[in-house]
């Protein structure tokens, strides 16, 4: 006797909500209490016709019961597990509207109970039973006896033939699969299940076929009609050449120019191109029904999360352990005969891209009011998206196509271990069109975290709360695909990022919790301000209102940027210490380029000078002089190739010379006496723990050649220190003060001679006018040569990316909490008692 697809209609006349709620918490509880034979079909048939709700069930299998099932009765979540994963086989063979809902019935038990099989899975505490269950193979290394073949039967009861010479050969043949490949594999299939999550697949006519079926009659009224198509289509064709022209010489700008003709390969073209849940990337918006296919959200929502669910590996490995390469769930999840992966690939990004919030029925709050099935399939878009990216050996970006001009995927490296064909389609994206398609989305959905609480209606429009999974998928489009960043820094505005990333950072910097946004949004302006292209938009003015207490001010967004890492570093959380020497970086990096700075800037970027040079910071460790020496860098770089159009600067500089001649002057008896004063003369800083920094730097120069090797962020290590004849050499060997005295010596008696002829009484405005007309030339020292600071990635970078992804999923999900923070190592769960929650 076997477990059966039960119809929806006799399914509904069984029972009432209240009675089935009930029944199904006493099959739960028998299935925790006593062993329940696979052969009672009674019990079975009765347990998947129960109509569950996905909280009901997240409710009536708490963790404690789910781990009990786990390690106590272990042959009953086998039989669970094993038979909704042969009915979810045969839903997609066979997939009938009636047994629908059987189906997700099936989809929320699996979301419930994988995690805490995956708790002993691949990267979590080793269990032989679960890796029996999900790995072992029917007449393969894994087999293990009556277990396999009880699940082997199931299995071939509910998805094989009844046939018995049929069955014979099969077990002559290839063994079973695994439970674990079926499962994933079987849910990829029922992301594109017609009437399920898409529509029926339609055979679509040739154009020519089309106009062949015209009848003679119409043979006028067609060929004017053909006429003004022909017209169209001659100036498509003109935008379309103008397009691949541009593209090919961003492509041979980055030494991607050539293409590689193959045989054979791995299509990386979405076929049938109709099931694509979003037109955008990939496919062409007549291809794609966008409209149609929301019908489907609430069913895509429940069978992404199974699919979440099913790549939960990395949780539950230690971050020292964690190796991105290790997990089968995620191989088989992207690997190049994954069912759908094309396809899925596409549906996820273009949801992502197409997802406007702000959109409603014309009025305000109206969007508030809409169904939010959609903005949770974004949301489960873009998390599955990461984390399947987050996986495998990076993608490779050069253009390989087989003898028809179809882009593929050689077979020698689609082969390899670690393959990961989501990151290779998401390294080939190369068309100009799709990139900026891809930037403007992403652009328009992180406006919308500060857009929603501007305006004269505050939060009349609907805001997004995945802005996080957003930055990160951001990330992961700067790392993976080398064309990427150059496009959106040459085509498109990049100040676009800038604003709501600016932003997030400022209303994030009190708060401790925040650190990984902080963390995220710091790695993202380091990575642009590495390239000159980023420098120079930022001289495009700032003009929007931001809905938080930030400093009016006259300037750019180098100017935002300044005044927001200002803002973080004298009035933000104390764990965003790390960070000071990426925030310093940044501001260097655009330095060489900042046109006019701000009045307001200027005093936050000296005050800042002033800070780092006061006793408690510079005589906090032995490298904290290099703080200064970044900032110092700032002022020389404005000064000798921003000079015209900065006076804000020079007369800040000027108002705050004695800070400068003290540092310059320093000796280390003075030095010894600050120390003692700031610290006592018996206290020493004490000694902490060494930090490993995740951040690596390389120095540059502005034509792109490397001038020095590796060097790790140099922040604090928090090692005993005292000042000493050693360290004030080397403070004055690296501080760049030359550029600053010339500058001082020059127009320090200027500004004294306005002073003193108008006994103290000038307007700030005459001076600056007088700054703005004095020259410097034949003043300054030789210009020095710009040095950019570029990211470099290391072991640590993509560790911690992993972590803050699987957090921020972890935080993401505790409405319905699918993983529970006991059992997680990848990172510490703080539980806040008076809320319970993490």
């Amino acid at each position: 006797t076997t477990c059966k697809l039960i119809p929806n209609s006799q399914r509904l006349k069984t029972m009432g909500a209240s009675a089935s709620r009930e029944k199904f918490r006493e099959s739960v509880a028998a299935l925790i209490d006593v062993d329940v034979s696979p052969d009672d079909a009674e019990f079975w048939d009765e347990l998947w016709k129960i109509p569950s709700s996905t909280e009901e069930v997240f409710e009536l299998i708490p963790p404690e019961a789910a781990r009990k099932l786990r390690d106590e009765r272990f042959d009953n979540l086998a039989t669970l597990f094993t038979q909704a994963t042969a009915q979810l086989c045969q839903i997609v063979e066979t997939p009938y509207s009636i047994y629908f809902d059987q189906a997700l019935n099936c989809v929320r038990v699996l979301t419930r109970v994988l995690p805490f099989l995956l708790e002993k899975g691949d990267l979590g505490e080793s269990d032989e039973n679960v890796e029996n269950l999900c790995w072992a193979t029917a007449g393969g290394d894994g087999a293990v006896g009556d277990d396999e073949s009880a699940h082997d039967s199931i299995l071939g009861k509910l998805v094989g033939s009844d046939d018995e010479s049929e069955k014979q050969e099969k077990k002559e043949g290839e063994s079973q699969e695994p439970l674990a490949l079926l499962v994933v594999h079987a849910t990829m299939h029922m992301l594109f299940l017609p009437q399920f999550t898409c529509d029926f697949v339609e055979e679509r006519q040739n154009d020519d076929e089309s106009i062949g079926s015209i009848g003679s009659g119409n043979t006028e009224k067609h060929n004017k009609k053909g006429s003004d198509d022909s017209s169209k289509d001659s100036e498509d064709k003109k935008l379309e050449a103008n397009s691949k022209r541009d593209d090919y010489a961003m492509k041979s700008e980055m030494g991607l120019g050539g293409v590689k003709v193959v045989e054979n390969g791995v299509l990386l073209q979405p076929k049938p191109a109709s099931i694509v849940w979003a037109s955008g990337c990939g496919v062409k918006k007549k291809e794609v029904s966008d409209a149609s296919g929301r019908k489907f959200d609430k069913n895509r929502v429940e069978v992404l999360r199974l699919l979440l669910a099913a790549c939960c590996d990395p949780l539950f490995s230690s971050a020292d352990e964690y190796n991105p390469l290790a997990s089968r769930w995620l191989s088989i999840a992207v690997a190049a005969d994954a069912p759908n992966i094309l396809c899925l690939f596409y549906s996820l990004l273009n949801t992502i891209i197409s997802y406007q919030p702000s959109q409603g029925i014309g009025a305000a709050y109206s969007a508030s009011f809409s169904t939010d099935s959609h903005s949770k399939l974004v949301c489960l878009s873009v998390q599955v998206l990461c984390v399947l990216l987050d996986c495998g050996l990076s993608g490779n970006p050069e253009v390989v196509k087989n003898e028809i001009e179809e882009p593929v995927a050689e077979f020698e490296d689609a082969s390899k271990g670690g393959f990961n064909i989501l990151r290779t389609l998401l390294a080939r994206l190369d068309s100009g069109k799709e990139l900026t398609l891809i930037f403007n989305g992403l652009a328009s959905l992180l406006r919308n975290v500060h857009e929603g609480h501007s305006g004269l209606l505050p939060k009349s429009v609907k805001g997004v709360a995945f802005h996080q999974e957003i930055l990160i998928l951001f990330w992961k489009l700067l790392e993976e695909n080398p064309l990427f960043i150059n496009h959106i820094l040459t085509q498109c505005d990049a100040t676009e990022i800038v604003t709501p990333i600016c932003y997030l950072m400022y209303k994030a910097r009190k708060d401790p919790s925040q650190i990984g946004l902080v963390h995220i949004c710091t790695f993202i302006l380091l990575k642009l301000s590495g390239e000159r292209s980023f420098g120079v938009s930022l001289n495009k003015p700032f003009g929007t209102k931001l809905p938080c207490d930030i400093p009016l001010f006259r300037g750019g967004h180098a100017d935002l940027i300044s005044i927001t890492l200002h803002k973080i570093i004298v009035n933000g959380s104390h764990k965003f210490v790390p960070l000071y020497s990426c925030f310093l970086t940044i501001i260097c990096n655009i330095s060489p380029y900042w046109r006019s700075m701000s009045l307001v800037a200027a005093v936050k970027v000296v005050n800042l000078f002033e800070l780092f040079s006061s006793p408690k910071f510079l005589f906090g460790g032995d490298q904290s002089h290099r703080h200064l020496a970044l900032l110092l860098e700032v002022f020389n770089n404005v000064i000798q190739y921003q000079y015209n159009g900065n006076q804000h600067l020079m007369y800040a500089i000027i108002r705050r010379k004695d800070s400068f001649g003290r540092l310059a002057t320093l000796t280390l008896p003075k030095a010894i006496s600050q120390f003692v004063k700031v610290y006592g003369d018996t206290e020493l800083p004490k000694k902490g723990k060494k930090r490993t920094d995740i951040i690596s730097m390389m120095e540059y120069d502005d034509q792109g050649n490397a001038r020095k090797g590796l060097s790790e962020n140099s922040s604090e290590n928090n090692e005993q220190f005292e000042p000493t004849e050693e360290w004030l050499t080397e403070l004055k060997e690296i501080l760049p003060f030359e550029t600053l005295t010339r500058l001082l010596q020059h127009l320090v008696p200027v500004v004294d001679e306005i002073v003193n002829r108008k006994d103290g009484i000038v307007d700030e405005g005459e001076i600056l006018d007088i700054l703005r007309d004095v020259t410097m030339v034949g003043l300054l020292p030789v210009p020095h040569a710009i040095v950019i600071r570029k990211y470099q990635p290391n072991q640590y970078t993509s560790l911690w990316f992993t972590a803050y992804l699987w957090g921020v999923i972890f935080t993401g999900n505790q409405a319905l909490p699918m993983f529970d923070g006991q059992a997680i190592e990848l990172f510490q769960v703080s539980v806040d008692p008076t809320k319970e929650k993490a």
